[in-house]
């Protein structure tokens, strides 16, 4: 069988992604030295390091999944964070998969995928300028423009040439009223709030850690569910002090004003993170519309650039002062990454030639949350984690106690007895959600070779990680009908669920939560398939409650599809130590496990599929979180 390959460069270093099968090409990224070669695992859960990756096959299989997960979520892939090359190989991937499976395109214009509008936003230094009696001004050191939001009510853009500056006394005392008259169509300039310069003492320092043994226990549903009632019952601060930071204050004398542009002088003040931050380009989806398009632009200056401005120091300037003119252009602004973001849809036509045109959906997301700034040590995170943060990201970040340090440094003295150690800064997610996406997958190559009566969807989410972006966009802008789809099945980190791992846990173990929410007979289905399965799951329902331990039932895609009334159930074998690490990796994923639970997804979709009747709806469960959507 032909075999495309796509490489993603990191460094100096490549790997290879194909479209099928075949081996992929020697990886080596510099934040992820390379430990001393060793047969020997270091952990009770490891497996190899690296899987030869071999022809898949309609059954869904252990080894398949490897054979997948080892390329989707190996160090080349950079943690695939959306908008990024990683994330853009891998649903390139995808698409292969379900065109060689004979699944046919349901994204836009023809084609597998679904491009949301995501991209980067901010200002763009190269082009952003400030001049003040005709000397150009330099940025970071002299200047940085303001970033809008909502806090501060500053404009997006501006572009003046010339425009008088005047002397407006300081920003956000509103008990001054403003001459219209002398300041319409000038450049404001203010002395910054004191609220603006607030920063604490300890800033610059570290927040100090709780001790671990001060961390409330929140494995389980059950111990998650207890401990946040207390929280509610006895309200506290936070165990760990934060630094004050400084405050956004929104003044709106100068819009109303007529101000050409504002300028704050607090650059001096300035931590150097947020002077970083002025000319940061975060990735989001594209706004409706520019943020406080009415209002003028503004920009925080030096003291020194001040006196420039008006020639003495800036306490000796009396309100209404007009200065040096100034001239200033720079766009705040949204652009489409150079790497689409997309959610990639494939569907199998059903054979019935009138229930055909329903659909059963399965969904997975292939985005996690690319590299880490913080380079750590691989085997030493584990070793902590497994001592003090079972349920990894989940647990806060705490000062073991002596017994629980010798504990933790006992685990690494036994890592360094079988292997050097590995610096390490990629965060895989070969567990959040590499697992699901590959699970899907093996799920559509065995529907593939099927004829079920109903359609089957299979929808890769796009950016879950970003705040569900990806299944937003596809429900509220369908490729298909909505109302169509006659249930929906997520599936969200399915390859950890060892009984030491996760509460309850064991070899046939999934959580399940939703499936009653809208459709109490969808939930019966999934019972009675289970009941008669060869290979039955242990349901562990401890987590669809009420109460929402952790939130749980809000921070994955099947939200979007239950607030557009589609039965949809969320199953997943649980968090566990390596949940949002840099340890994520696939040498620890339970592939058996995983298998074993992509069956009983395709037995109970198999089932709904064939089902004469779909779900019936009887509204949601008013108990249940809405998750505010």
């Amino acid at each position: 069988m032909a075999t495309v390959l796509l490489t993603v460069t990191t460094g100096a270093a490549s790997a290879a992604l194909p479209a099928q099968n075949s081996p992929t090409r020697a990886t080596s990224v510099p934040s992820k030295g390379t430990p001393t070669k060793s047969a020997r695992p270091v952990w009770s859960d490891e497996g190899p390091a690296k899987w030869a990756p071999r022809p898949t096959e309609s059954a869904i299989t252990a080894n398949d999944l490897r054979t997948r997960l080892y390329q989707f979520a190996d160090d080349s892939m950079s943690g695939r964070r959306i908008g990024e090359r990683g994330n853009w190989v891998g649903t390139e991937y995808i698409a292969r998969e379900f065109k060689r499976m004979g699944l046919k395109p349901a994204g836009d214009s023809g084609t597998y995928f679904q491009t949301l509008p995501f991209g980067p936003i901010g200002i763009d230094s190269s082009s952003a300028t400030l001049t003040v009696g005709g000397k150009a001004l330099t940025q970071r050191s002299q200047w940085v423009p303001t970033v809008p939001s909502a806090a501060n009510g500053v404009g997006s853009s501006v572009s003046i040439q010339n425009v008088p500056a005047v002397f407006a006394g300081q920003w956000g005392d509103t008990t001054v009223m403003l001459d219209a008259a002398a300041m319409r169509g000038k450049v404001l300039v203010f002395t910054a709030s004191p609220a603006m310069r607030a920063v604490a003492a300890s800033s610059g320092a570290p927040a100090s850690f709780v001790s671990c043994m001060d961390v409330p226990d929140k494995f389980g549903a059950n111990a998650a569910i207890a401990e946040e009632a207390r929280q509610r019952a006895n309200p506290s601060a936070p165990p760990a002090r934060r630094p004050a930071i400084a405050t956004a204050v929104r003044d709106a004398r100068a819009q109303a004003a007529g101000a050409a542009a504002v300028l704050i002088i607090g650059l001096d003040d300035m931590q150097q993170t947020a002077i970083n931050a002025a000319f940061a380009q975060p990735m989001g989806m594209r706004p409706a519309s520019p943020l406080n398009a009415a209002a003028p632009a503004g920009a925080s200056i030096s003291r020194a650039v001040a006196e420039q401005l008006f020639g003495k120091p800036i306490d000796q300037v009396a309100v209404g002062t007009t200065g040096q003119p100034v001239t200033a252009s720079w766009q705040h602004r949204w652009r489409v990454s150079p790497h689409p973001a997309r959610n990639v849809v494939a569907v199998l036509p059903g054979s019935d030639p009138t229930i055909g045109a329903e659909y059963v959906l399965v969904g997975a997301h292939n985005d996690h949350v690319g590299v880490n700034p913080v380079v750590v040590d691989h085997d030493s995170v584990r070793a902590y984690n497994t001592v003090v943060r079972r349920q990894g990201a989940n647990d806060p970040v705490c000062t073991p106690s002596p017994e629980q340090q010798k504990k933790i440094d006992s685990l690494i003295a036994h890592a360094r007895s079988i292997r050097a150690p590995r610096r390490d800064s990629i965060m895989n997610g070969a567990d959040d959600d590499g697992s699901g996406t590959v699970v899907l997958l093996e799920i559509a190559e065995k529907f593939a070779k099927e004829k079920p009566k109903r359609s089957i969807i299979f929808v890769s989410h796009q950016g879950e990680e970003g705040g569900l972006l990806g299944s937003r966009w596809f429900t509220d802008n369908p490729t298909i009908p909505l109302d169509k789809i006659v249930a929906a099945h997520n599936m969200d980190m399915v390859g950890k669920g060892k009984n030491w791992q996760v509460k309850y846990g064991g070899p046939n173990s999934v959580q399940m939560l939703g499936a009653r929410r809208l459709s109490r007979e969808f939930g019966d289905m999934i019972d009675s398939v289970n009941s008669n399965s060869k290979e039955p799951m242990a349901i562990d329902k401890s987590w669809d409650v009420p109460a929402n331990p952790l939130n749980r039932f809000c921070r994955s895609d099947q939200v979007n599809y239950v607030r557009k009334d589609i039965p949809t159930v969320y199953m997943s074998l649980g968090y566990a130590i390596d949940y949002h690490q840099h340890t994520d990796e696939p040498q620890y994923i339970d592939y058996d496990h995983s298998a074993r639970l992509g069956r009983f997804v395709h037995e109970v979709m198999t089932a709904i599929a064939n089902r004469p009747n779909k779900p019936a709806i009887a509204g949601p469960d008013p108990t249940m979180p809405t998750c505010g959507r």
